[in-house]
C-alpha cells in the first residue's frame, strides 16, 4: 500500500509539488463521449449524480450489478437515471461483493469510443470499487480505446486525497438528492443524500462554491502503472 501511495505521489501529483493543490473545473467538451461505470445501483448517484444531471447527453452509465438478487435495485436504478435523463444505460448481472470473478461479463463493455471512463476512487474502502480498477485495467491490455482516453475516479466510501477536478453542482443540489434518493431500499436505513451533499459543500471550500463533486483524472498509461504495482509490488 505504501508504494502504491508514493507511486501515486510521484507519478500524478509531482508537477503540483511546492504549490497550493488548485483543483480545475471540469466541463464537458463538444462531440466527446463519458462512461460511467457504478459497481451498484447508488453508486453513480453519490459519485457524480450532480454531474450525470448537469450534462446527461455526455454520459452513458452501466451497472455492474443489481445489489442483490432481486428486481427492485434494478427499478430503482433506472428511476434515478431516468430523473438524471441518461438515455443510454446499462446493467450487466455480475455477483454483489464478487465483482472480482467478473472479467468475462465486464470485458462485453465497448469502450472504444469513450474520452474519459469514470470509476471509483481505488482507495475506496469496498472491495467491489477496488476491484473495478482492476477489471479495467485487464480490459485496457486487449481493447481498442481512444488515444486520449482518461480514467477519472470518484468518491462514494473514501475521499480522494487530492482531486485535480471538480464539478460546480451547487445549482443541482436538490436534484442530486432527488436522485440519490430514488434508491429508497439503501437510504431507508442510511442518509445517504444529506451525508453526500455534506462532503459536496465541504469540497466547495476548495473554490468559495456551495458544493462541489470532486475527480482525479490519469491517462491510461499512469492508470495502469498503478494497478502493476498494487498487483506485483
Amino acid at each position: 500500500m505504501k508504494i502504491l501511495y508514493r507511486l501515486l505521489l510521484n507519478k500524478i501529483y509531482n508537477p503540483f509539488f511546492g504549490t497550493n493543490i488548485k483543483p480545475m473545473e471540469f466541463i464537458p467538451k463538444e462531440n466527446e463521449k463519458y462512461l460511467v461505470i457504478a459497481p451498484h445501483p447508488d453508486d453513480e448517484s453519490i459519485g457524480c449524480g450532480g454531474l450525470l444531471s448537469m450534462y446527461p447527453k455526455f454520459f452513458d452509465v452501466v451497472c455492474l450489478t443489481h445489489g442483490d438478487d432481486s428486481d427492485i435495485r434494478k427499478q430503482e436504478m433506472q428511476k434515478a437515471m431516468a430523473l438524471a435523463e441518461i438515455n443510454n444505460l446499462k446493467m450487466l448481472n455480475l455477483r454483489d461483493k464478487n465483482i472480482i470473478n467478473g472479467q468475462k461479463e465486464f470485458d462485453t463493455i465497448d469502450i472504444s469510443s469513450y474520452d474519459i471512463i469514470f470509476i471509483p476512487y481505488i482507495f475506496d474502502q469496498h472491495k467491489d470499487h477496488k476491484a473495478v480498477s482492476l477489471l479495467l485495467s485487464n480490459k485496457l491490455k486487449h481493447s481498442e480505446y481512444k488515444s486520449n482516453l482518461n480514467i477519472a475516479y470518484y468518491e462514494v466510501w473514501s475521499t480522494i486525497n487530492m482531486p485535480q477536478y471538480y464539478v460546480d453542482i451547487s445549482k443541482v443540489i436538490d436534484m442530486k438528492k432527488q436522485i440519490i434518493n430514488c434508491h429508497q431500499s439503501q437510504t431507508i436505513s442510511k442518509n445517504y443524500a444529506d451525508k453526500i451533499i455534506g462532503l459536496n459543500s465541504y469540497r466547495g471550500l476548495l473554490k468559495n462554491l456551495d458544493a462541489v463533486e470532486a475527480f482525479s483524472f490519469m491517462r491510461v498509461k499512469d492508470f495502469q502503472k498503478i494497478i502493476q504495482k498494487m498487483i506485483f509490488e
